[in-house]
C-alpha cells in the first residue's frame, strides 16, 4: 500500500514520511558510510541544512517494500500523524526508528546520510553496512510546500562573529551540515571545529570555507572523549574573552547558575532559540558583532563533560550554546 500526497491537497504537514530508495552506497571511511536515496517524491523535502535532523525508519522483514505499513498510508502522510499511528503499533509491529542529520546534494531529487558503521551495530549501523540499491525505507523530514517550519535545527547563533563546533563521530555530519551552510552564506565570522573520530582513517572531507579552522581527533585506541575534552579545554583557554563578557547584550539577564545532567536518567538536550539558523541579525552586541556561541553534540556523557568545561570552568551562559546528547554508550535511542 504505498501511497503519495495527492497533488489537490494543499495543507502540507511540517514532517511527514516520505518513501525512499537506496541509490549508492559509498564508503567514505573505515566507519563512515554515505547512502544517497531517491524516491517518488523526495524533491519536497525541505532543504534548509545546517544540522537538519530526520527520522529514518526501516522495514519490518516481512513487509520490505512497505506494502502494508500505516505509515504510508495517505490519512498519516497527509495529517503528518507517523508518530501517533507509530506509537499505536503492536510492540513487534513497531519498525525501528533512528535520528540522523539530513546531508544535501546538488539534486533535488536525492538525499543523503552519512552513517557511522562499526562492529556489533545496532539495526541502523546494520543497514548501512548491509544496504544496497533498490532497498527500500522511510525517511520522515520536512515537507518544502508546508506553511510553518518543522523544526529539527538545534544551530541557533544569533549575531555570533565566533562560533565553536564540538562533536565525536555521531555529530561529525552535523557539523559538516553547518561549515557547509555557514559558508555558502555572508556571514564572515569564524568557525572553529574539533571533531573526535575513531581513527586517523576517519578524518573525511570538510566543506571548504576560508572562515574554518577545524581538528580533527582521532581516539586510535584511546578512551572515548578525552582528546575532545582536552581540545575544549585548550580552545576555551586560548579564548578566555570569548566566554565571559564579549557575547554580552546590553541588558541581559545574569546567566543561569550552573547544575549538571543526569545522563544516565535524563535526557541532556540544551538549546537556545527557535526557528532557521539567525546569522547575519541586524541587532547588535554590546561589544560589537563578535559575540560567541558552542554549538556541541555527541555521546552524553562527552557533552556533559564538555558542558563542564564551558559553562562551569569558564563562564560561558548556557544561552549562548547549545548541549545535545545524541546517543548514550549502551542504550538504544529514537
Amino acid at each position: 500500500m504505498t501511497t503519495t500526497t495527492d497533488a489537490k491537497h494543499t495543507a502540507y504537514p511540517p514532517f511527514r514520511p516520505f518513501l525512499a530508495h537506496v541509490a549508492d552506497v559509498t564508503p567514505l571511511s573505515a566507519h563512515f558510510t554515505r547512502i544517497t536515496f531517491d524516491g517518488p517524491e523526495l524533491e519536497h523535502v525541505r532543504r534548509t541544512g545546517y544540522d537538519q535532523r530526520i527520522k529514518l525508519v526501516l522495514p519490518l522483514e516481512d513487509d520490505p517494500r512497505w506494502e502494508r505499513s500505516p505509515l504510508l498510508a495517505a490519512d498519516c502522510v497527509e495529517r503528518g500523524a507517523w508518530w501517533d499511528v507509530w506509537r499505536a503499533l503492536p510492540a513487534d509491529r513497531r519498525n525501528v526508528i533512528r535520528t540522523y542529520t539530513l546531508r544535501t546534494t546538488p539534486d533535488d531529487g536525492l538525499v543523503c546520510i552519512e552513517f557511522v558503521t562499526h562492529e556489533g551495530a545496532g539495526p541502523a549501523g546494520t543497514f548501512a553496512m548491509t544496504a544496497r540499491p533498490g532497498d527500500t525505507v522511510v525517511l520522515v523530514a520536512p515537507d518544502d510546500r508546508a506553511e510553518t517550519y518543522g523544526g529539527g535545527i538545534d544551530f541557533h547563533p544569533g549575531v555570533a562573529g565566533n562560533v565553536l563546533l564540538v562533536g565525536d563521530e555521531t555529530a561529525t555530519p552535523a557539523i559538516l551540515g553547518i561549515i557547509g551552510s555557514l559558508a555558502g552564506t555572508p556571514w564572515d565570522g569564524s568557525i572553529t571545529a574539533l571533531l573526535e573520530v575513531p581513527e586517523s582513517g576517519d578524518v573525511i572531507a570538510a566543506p571548504e570555507c576560508e572562515r574554518l579552522d577545524i581538528k580533527w581527533l582521532p581516539r586510535n585506541g584511546s578512551a572515548r572523549g578525552t582528546r575532545l575534552v582536552r581540545a575544549v579545554e585548550a580552545y576555551a583557554d586560548a579564548h578566555p574573552r570569548s566566554f565571559v563578557t564579549r557575547w554580552r547584550r546590553t541588558g541581559d539577564s545574569p546567566a543561569p547558575a550552573y547544575t549538571e545532567t543526569d545522563v544516565d536518567r535524563e535526557l541532556l538536550w540544551e538549546t537556545t532559540g527557535d526557528g532557521l539558523p539567525s546569522i547575519g541579525s541586524t541587532s547588535r552586541l554590546a561589544t560589537g558583532s563578535d559575540g560567541f556561541y558552542a554549538w556541541v553534540a555527541g555521546e552524553a556523557a562527552v557533552v556533559r563533560d564538555v558542558r563542564r568545561v564551558l559553562l562551569r570552568d569558564h563562564g560561558l551562559d548556557r544561552r549562548r550554546a547549545a548541549f545535545m546528547g545524541y546517543w548514550r554508550a549502551g542504550k538504544s535511542e529514537i
